[in-house]
This record gives structure tokens, sequence and C-alpha cells, in this order.
């Protein structure tokens, strides 16, 4: 862990040239000349009245577990994290809202409302806790909720510190335009110091995992029912699951939550044990199985079917949740380092497309076994939301009611052959959808990438740059390589 992150403006900058900073996931390096982790927001304004001072870039880093180069810069670094407060405010227009600083986690997020009198919640948020309010804001992270968009659809304002030094708010009611643009904005217009997120009276869910045959359940007259019929879904694919390389005898993993007036018929207390009993079993065991796997990759198709077996996940009984613990399902993932690519399309009026997609991934992880090659040895799984309007967000869309299909391939860190075969089935979404990335995943290695989206978004980046040169005019805070490609080229 890096010491001493932030002193006294007075004194001047520490330098932590010789500090290394990396990503959960160990996929992104930063060495920036000086790294800094402010308490509150008066020293949020002055690093950045430094920083102007001294020509200097910046950029921000929350719970750091994005896998592209976002975060990335030579010169000021800054770790939101110790900016954690978090309010419940009941607002004439909005009902119940809750307002927290940019390091506040969402399992933060979640016990604050959920302590509430009345109890509330938030009513759709990404399936990991540990993740900080303005990371999943600024890279437009999604759940899996059918009817939700982006979290940052949720916003109703969000308060950033902006090249001059000053917080400005960006409302709904203030200027919707800005607004669209602020929800999502890479940290492109300042460093985001709250955010202000509508939320509901607590509900539960009823949590239904089945394991049908992936070849008879992935067709689209399914896909569209289960749609039609689910609060949240995720569908997931892990390979070689029946220890062997013929895909017609995997199961596919459907996990569905349906909203219920029934009470929880598991508690907070009994997911915090298991969730004690799962952590190490993640960290341990399965790091273990997976940096064998890794190194002698033929074993493959017996570990994951081991693995698939014991990921604690996975349940044969429906069970009813509150809201929360079940939107948070994923518990522990974030222990293991994995590389992960995810591209969001427009899903066909008759689901074809998903049906499809997802055949490819079985069809071309078995035509790399047969040629002893197995780059995907974790999941390949999709969710679907409603378009956003953040003009930066992958699901991105004029039409409020449009469909998108998240579709994300996961390996585990050091895979051979992982950026070869995730490139190529990036570059088929894109050549058939014109598909586009989730900021926060892994994109950057895609053969083309770059002119791609400088082209595919140039309409969004027009509309990006109107308000982002207004609040950074000297481009205090674009100091990434791939984003200023992008929007440059």
């Amino acid at each position: 862990m890096i010491q001493i992150l932030h002193q006294n403006l007075e004194n001047g900058f520490v330098s932590t040239s010789k500090k290394t900073w990396r990503n959960w996931a160990g996929t992104v390096t930063n060495n920036p000349q000086c790294i800094f982790l402010p308490n509150t927001l008066e020293e949020l304004r002055d690093i950045v009245k430094n920083a102007k001072k001294n020509g200097k870039k910046i950029r921000c880093a929350a719970q750091g577990h994005s896998w592209s180069s976002l975060s990335a810069t030579k010169d000021y670094f800054v770790i939101v994290n110790n900016l954690t407060k978090v309010q419940v405010q009941k607002r004439e227009k909005y009902g119940w809202t809750i307002i927290a600083e940019a390091g506040a986690s969402i399992k933060q997020i979640d016990d604050t409302l959920r302590n509430n009198d009345p109890p509330l919640t938030m009513n759709s948020m990404t399936v990991i806790n540990t993740l900080r309010a303005s990371g999943i804001v600024s890279t437009g992270a999604h759940g899996a909720k059918i009817q939700g968009a982006s979290v940052s659809d949720e916003l109703i304002s969000l308060q950033i510190v902006t090249a001059d030094g000053e917080l400005h708010e960006f409302s709904e009611e203030k200027d919707p335009q800005e607004m669209n643009v602020a929800r999502v904005s890479l940290g492109l217009l300042g460093i985001i110091y709250s955010v202000t997120f509508r939320v509901e009276p607590l509900f539960n869910l009823r949590m239904i995992d089945t394991f049908p045959l992936a070849t008879d359940w992935l067709k689209p007259e399914i896909l569209k029912q289960y749609y039609e019929n689910s609060d949240s879904l995720e569908v997931i694919y892990w390979p070689f699951n029946q220890g062997n390389i013929d895909t017609n005898k995997d199961t596919i993993w459907v996990k569905q939550w349906i909203r219920t007036e029934d009470p929880a018929t598991v508690s907070q207390k009994q997911i915090t044990q298991k969730s004690k009993y799962d952590a190490p079993i993640f960290k341990y065991f399965f790091t273990s199985v997976y940096n064998l796997t890794a190194k002698y990759p033929a074993i493959t198709p017996i570990t994951s079917a081991i693995l698939y077996k014991l990921v604690p996940q996975r349940s044969t009984k429906d069970a009813i949740y509150e809201a929360p613990d079940a939107i948070h399902f994923q518990s522990c993932l974030d222990i293991i380092p994995l590389n992960c690519l995810e591209f969001t399309f427009k899903v066909n009026s008759d689901f074809s497309n998903v049906h499809i997609e997802m055949l490819n991934i079985m069809s071309m992880i078995t035509k790399s076994a047969k040629q002893g090659e197995f780059p995907l040895n974790s999941v390949a799984e999709f969710r679907i939301n409603k378009a956003s309007k953040a003009i930066l967000a992958s699901g991105y869309d004029a039409d409020p009611n449009a469909i998108y299909c998240h579709i994300e391939i996961i390996t585990f860190f050091g895979t051979p052959g992982w950026k070869e075969f995730s490139a190529e089935i990036a570059n088929g979404w894109i050549e058939k959808y014109q598909a586009r990335p989730h900021w926060g995943k892994e994109w950057e290695h895609v053969p083309g990438i770059i002119p791609y989206l400088h082209t595919r978004l140039s309409d969004q980046i027009k509309t990006f740059e109107i308000v982002r040169a207004k609040y950074d005019p000297k481009k205090i805070f674009f100091d990434n390589d791939s984003l200023n490609r992008i929007f440059y080229n």
C-alpha cells in the first residue's frame, strides 16, 4: 500500500516518484510524480489550484477496480478514498435521496440506506459492493436490472471540482444537457466530490438460479421470455463445466431476480457469515487453481469443472433477499486477479443477436480448445439494460426505450492467448453491431479501437467537448493517451 499520499499543501507536495500504484488486478501500473489522498473538499480544491499553478495534469482513482488506463498519469494522481461522508435527504421533488462523497463505498451507501427510518435502497447498482461512488459514475458502470440503465442514470446531481479549483454542481434541474455529459465524464470535467442518487423504499428480491443445457436454453424466444419476466437477469457461461471440451454437454447458469412482497428468507447476518467463509476460498483456493491452470492450460477443462461446482455464488435453492444483498451477489470476486473485456450493443427486437453471440463465444472457445489453447478459463456472461442518457455511456441512445446487451468475457490474469482471443471477439462485435466498450474494462488492446471510437463517437464527442472545454479549457484533467487520441486523433 502506498504510504503518505498527502501532506499539508503549505509545505509543498511530496514526491512519490519511487512509488507505484497498481489497479486491483495488476493490469495497470501508475508512476506519477505525486500521489495525494485528500480528506476534505478544501484539500481537493488546493490540489487542483496547485496543479494549475505548476502546469501539472491530474487523474484520479477510487477503488482501482478499472482494467483500462483511465487513471494513469505522469503528474498528479489523486485517490479519493478518504472522502466517505454519506447523508440521506428527503427532497420535495425527488423524495428520498442519498448524497455520497466520491470515496464512499457501495457497501457504505447500502448500509446507510438500510439503517435509515424508513429503510431505503438503490434501485439499480453494480453486482460488487466494494466499488466507490465516483468510480462507478465516471466510467458508466451498470448492474443487472432489466429496466435500469447505467448507475449514472440514477443520479439527480453531482458536484465536481473543476479546473478553476471551485466546486460546480451539475443537475437535471440546472442544465439537463450538461448533466448528461457529467453523468459519465471519465474524469475529464474535474474531480468528482459528491454524487446524489435517487433511492426508494427497501424491497425484496427472489433469486432463482437454474442450470439448463446451454444449447437448449440459449434461444431467442427463451431470452425474450426471461427479459419480460425478470426484475434483473444475468446469464453466465462457465466453459468446460462438465470437464470436457464438448460444449453440447455444458450447462448455462441463469441467475434471475424477481421482485416480491414475501419476507426475506436469508438474513444480512447469514450473508456476512457466508462472506467470511467465501473470502478465503476465493483468495487461496481459486487463485491457486487458476495459477496452476494458467501455467498448464491443458488442464483447463478439469479445473473449470471443479471451480464451477464450488463457486459460492451458485445456489440450487430459490431464496429471498433484501435488495442490496441480492444485487451484490458477486461478493469476493475482486479478490482474484482477472482480465475482463466488455462491449455493449443494441439488442434486436427478437433477441437473436444476443443468442448468436453467446453461441459464437462457445464455438470459439471450443475451436481454441481443439487446437490445445485455452485463453478463456473463467466466464462469458451478459446483462441486459435500458439505454442510458449519459452521452459517453456504452449504452447511450437517444431512444430511452432501446435495449442494450452488456456482454463480457473474463479470464485469470496472465492466461496465455487472452489478448488475441478477446480482441478477435471484440472486433466481431464491432463489425456486426458497432459495439462500444465499457470504459472501465479492457479495450485498449483491440486493434483499430482508437480510430474506430473516434469515428463512432464523433457526434457524442462534439457534444461532450462543448461542456468539457467550458470547465477545463487548458485540459488539466486530460492526461490519458487513449482518450486524447479518441477525442482528437
